[in-house]
């Protein structure tokens, strides 16, 4: 048990120390958010009230923090409930709120997608809460200030740099009263300590600290703020190791909280595990890879595979993963008029983890954690196998690594499908048994009249290829591309908007329009993200992919050939596949010349994933570490100005003259005032003085009593400097500090 300390209950420390905690809950509620987050500040409120009742109450430490857990999730749940309409009772308020609260937490866990921002709030106000009073405990009960500042600068840093408003002034205001907290702290520890052992000290002394504090961490951070940060972080290397399980956190965070407002900034098309159906999204022309291909052509990089649909997003079920070294082989099954396809991936951007491939792919030249769908027993289906043991893979559907390097380059070797229209038309409907129940899933949200188009689409032909081309082509011709459209209405199903309301779509809806039709129809059909293939440069003989050629695309399942890729898409060029009468050898890439949309440029395809882009209705985005290194620079060093402020101030009061006497010469070096061989402690004292003019007796009277010290006979190695020395110390010190800034920065900064 910690017993609180009276002296630490001041009043400045205690209006401090509520500073701390409400600058957090209002930079927090102003942070943009969702609407409604401003009601923060009432959390902020209650934390500081009874944070400082608990820090200065005898209970013991554990009944403490619980008092803490149970007061603040009560108070956090009653201030969020108050965001309901006013025509709930209390009762009612209470049963949404668990509601809401279970509903989402069932999401979570399995892994659903949630757009209720009210639970945003909630935890929210649980984290303003959490870090408040460990803000006030560790200050006022544990007498730990470092740690006392850890918990609201930590949230205040994230929030900074991922809040869609500036909240800068807030984070500056937080360093500012970080700094005079820390002053006003070590300054009571330190008058303690000088009254207990008789020591003289002034009682005005607390306005020199301030100031002094104040003016240096002033200049500090103005120096970092305007100086370009040394080094990205990227170059350090410093996060390959948890990069990889870092965006595995962030498409958690953005998949539980999809409907949130994000900071906007150049949108970058990555892939993540879940797929949210947005509104207008915009991208850049910035290059994202090359792609040289060996032994055959390329259409589509993929990156992720979806197969389960809920009426607003799409996600992957695929749990099972596997490391997979190079050469590794592998349970996958063989299918017809496939084949090997290399291809060499040159990465144009730093710290991406997801790898592209063609589809299928079965081998990379680097280690992997590969994500697929485990089967059942081989033997029980009518598919041939690579080999024979344990896992046996349906296909490796996501590929993970090391974070790759700008200009490094992997190798994949994919089993591309030749298959023919002909084929295609008379493969049939023998699926194994474990393919429909996954691939034919739809929500109660698709609605009858999508499931009556899809059949009216697909009634007049008798075999699945010639189904799926009526929808694909059903889609191009109806459909209008437009990549700026809103986000639908949260209470409809995405396709059935599309289809019967917006009729204007990007590739997202595209996609997820033909993957629900077909699968209304009892045609096994998934989305998948990645890029289309980019622009062909015929001189080096590879692929230039952009941000812009992100895109989304249609896969449909045929007995004996796999998976096979479609193209709903009015804005990219239609797949044209091979027949029983052509060939296809040594034919050079189908390179798309024009958009088909009614005019509109096929570079505003746009990714789909769950961290693709900023935007008011996602919660996309990938880190920019050269971003955040700056705010972190900015952070350490007005931090490290404060730990030098208190260290400089707290020196003097215990120092003997013959500390006190050399600190005076090496911060007069600075001035350009060195003490010469030959001189004695007066001549160079008569040297200072007409630098220092202002505090001439000051450095007389330190001088003094150094030479008596020094030349008298009395013993002097534990001599303490005398209350004259020091008082003179305090005076003569912020004015050399003073004249050395104005020495080294440019005159006309001084000049009217």
């Amino acid at each position: 048990m910690t017993n609180y300390n009276p002296a630490l209950f001041n009043n400045s420390i205690i209006l401090l120390v509520s500073g701390l905690v409400m600058t957090t809950a209002l930079a927090v509620g102003s942070a943009g958010w969702t609407d409604g987050l401003p009601i923060i500040a009432l959390i902020g409120f209650g934390v500081v009230v009874i944070s400082l009742l608990l820090a200065r109450s005898l209970l013991p430490d554990f009944m403490a923090h619980l008092f803490s857990m149970i007061i603040g999730t009560a108070w956090s749940f009653w201030v969020t409930a108050q965001l309901l309409p006013h025509v709930h009772t209390w009762t009612g308020q209470w049963r949404n709120m668990m509601e809401r609260l279970i509903q989402w937490y069932i999401l979570m866990m399995q892994g659903g997608i949630s757009y209720d921002n009210l639970m945003f709030i909630f935890q929210m106000g649980l984290i303003v809460w959490a870090s408040g009073y460990l803000t006030i405990w560790m200050l006022l009960r544990v007498e730990q200030m470092w740690q006392a500042l850890l918990p609201c600068g930590l949230v205040l840093l994230i929030n900074l740099y991922y809040a869609p408003k500036d909240i800068t002034t807030w984070f500056i205001i937080y360093i500012m009263l970080s700094l005079l907290l820390l002053i006003r702290f070590n300054l009571l520890q330190q008058e303690a300590r000088w009254r207990a052992e008789g020591t003289f000290f002034r009682t005005d002394i607390s306005f020199d600290f301030f100031r002094d504090g104040f003016i240096f961490s002033v200049l500090v951070m103005s120096f970092a703020w305007l100086m370009p940060p040394f080094v990205d972080a990227q170059s350090l290397n410093l996060f390959d190791e948890f990069q990889g399980t870092w965006q595995d956190v962030q498409q958690n965070w953005n998949r539980m909280y999809a409907n949130l407002n994000y900071r906007p900034q150049n949108p970058v098309a990555t892939f993540g595990r879940s797929l949210s159906l947005g509104g207008a999204r915009n991208l850049t022309n910035n290059p994202v890879m090359d792609v040289q291909i060996d032994g055959g052509e390329g259409r589509y990089w993929r990156a992720a595979v979806y197969d389960e649909y809920n009426g607003l997003a799409w996600r992957s079920t695929d749990t099972e993963a596997l490391m997979v070294e190079p050469g590794q082989p592998l349970s996958l099954p063989l299918y017809e008029a496939r084949q090997p396809v290399s291809q060499t991936y040159t990465l144009y951007r730093d710290g991406l983890t997801v790898l592209y491939a063609l589809n299928y792919p079965i081998g990379l030249d680097r280690s992997v954690k590969a994500i697929f769908h485990q089967l059942p027993s081989p033997e029980s289906e009518n598919l041939r196998w690579s080999e024979n043991g344990k896992p046996w893979l349906e296909e490796i559907t996501y590929l993970r690594s090391k974070p790759v390097g700008n200009g490094e380059s992997y190798h994949v070797v994919s089993l591309v499908s030749k298959a023919t229209v002909e084929q295609l038309q008379q493969s049939g409907t023998d699926y194994p048994t474990w393919l429909k129940p996954r691939y034919v899933q739809l929500p109660d949200s698709v609605t009858a009249r999508t499931r009556e188009l899809a059949n009216t689409i697909t009634a007049p032909f008798h075999n699945n290829y010639d189904k799926a081309r009526a929808v694909e082509n059903y889609l191009r011709a109806t459909i209008t591309y437009n990549d700026q459209i809103p986000l639908p209405p949260s209470n409809v199903d995405r396709v059935d908007y599309v289809l019967f309301v917006s009729h204007e779509a990007y590739c997202d809806y595209y996609a997820s329009a033909m993957v629900v039709m077909l699968r209304a129809v009892g045609i096994p059909t998934r989305l998948v993200a990645g890029f289309a293939q980019g622009r062909y440069d015929a001189d080096k003989g590879l692929y230039r992919v952009v941000d812009a050629n992100a895109h989304s695309w249609t896969e449909v399942y045929f007995p004996q050939y796999g998976w096979i890729n479609f193209e709903p898409t009015s804005a990219q060029p239609s797949i044209t596949r091979p027949t029983a009468a052509s060939t296809q050898a040594n034919n050079p890439p189908q390179l798309p010349t024009s958009s088909t949309a009614k005019g509109v440029d096929k570079s505003h395809n746009i990714p789909i994933d769950d961290e693709a882009i900023a935007q008011p209705d996602q919660a996309p985005k990938t880190t920019s570490y050269s971003a955040m290194s700056s705010t972190i620079l900015l952070g350490i060093m007005a931090l490290m100005g404060i730990a030098l402020v208190v260290w400089w101030q707290r020196q003097p009061a215990r120092d003997n003259i013959f500390k006190l006497y050399p600190r005076m010469v090496r911060l007069a070096a600075w001035l350009g005032v060195t003490q010469l061989p030959w001189q004695t402690p007066y001549e160079y004292a008569t040297v200072l003085k007409q630098h220092l003019p202002a505090v001439q007796s000051e450095i007389n009277t330190i001088t003094t009593e150094y030479v008596q010290q020094t030349f008298g006979n009395t013993e002097t190695t534990a001599v303490i400097s005398s209350p004259a020395s020091q008082l003179a110390w305090q005076q003569l010190r912020p004015e050399m500090l003073k004249t050395i800034v104005k020495r080294f920065l440019p005159k006309s900064v001084f000049l009217k």
